[in-house]
């Protein structure tokens, strides 16, 4: 899932379950609808909920980015210590939108290209900008979502190796 604003962390350590699940609430606060910021607000790294095993959290930041990647996590027993499997991705309306809008933009795309067709106007005759200004639309879209979001996700990644005390890969 290299291409898309998705990632699978596993998480390999040493701790005792309890003791992950301590160092999460050490970290996590509960969900709150509206932050007010100051200089001495304490909060702390995350928010989100622990269920058990599982856990759902979010960075919490102090600026706007709609790529945040949603994290939820599972704590498993192996023979060789705990695994904890971690799937990040944006909430699932920005991805809805993002889909909507280049499907939007394609869809004004195929309409420019049977109207030229429709006229008669060959395909050598269709104007270049429509394909350049469709390409350069879904590129950016591309290229925004990619990069807000790989810039939070890199933040996430290293905060939990830490928070877990564990070696990370990748799927």
């Amino acid at each position: 899932m290299r291409f898309l604003p998705i990632e699978n962390v596993v998480y390999k350590t040493n701790l005792k379950e309890d003791e992950v699940i301590r160092r999460l609430f050490e970290n996590i606060e509960p969900k709150k609808t509206f932050r007010f910021y100051s200089l001495f607000d304490s909060t702390k790294p995350y928010e989100g909920r622990i269920i058990g095993r599982n856990f759902k959290i979010r960075r919490v930041i102090r600026y706007m980015n709609s790529f945040l990647p949603h994290i939820r996590g599972i704590i498993n027993n192996d023979l060789d210590g705990l695994t904890i499997k971690v799937k990040m991705r944006p909430h699932i309306f920005v991805i809805t939108f993002i889909c909507f809008w280049c499907g939007c933009v394609i869809y004004n795309f195929i309409a420019i290209l049977t109207t030229d067709f429709t006229h008669g106007l060959c395909y050598s005759e269709v104007r270049a900008i429509d394909i350049f200004f469709t390409l350069g639309m879904i590129l950016s879209a591309y290229i925004l979502s990619m990069l807000a979001f790989k810039f939070e996700s890199r933040k996430s990644k290293k905060d939990l190796r830490k928070i877990f005390q564990a070696e990370m890969t990748e799927e």
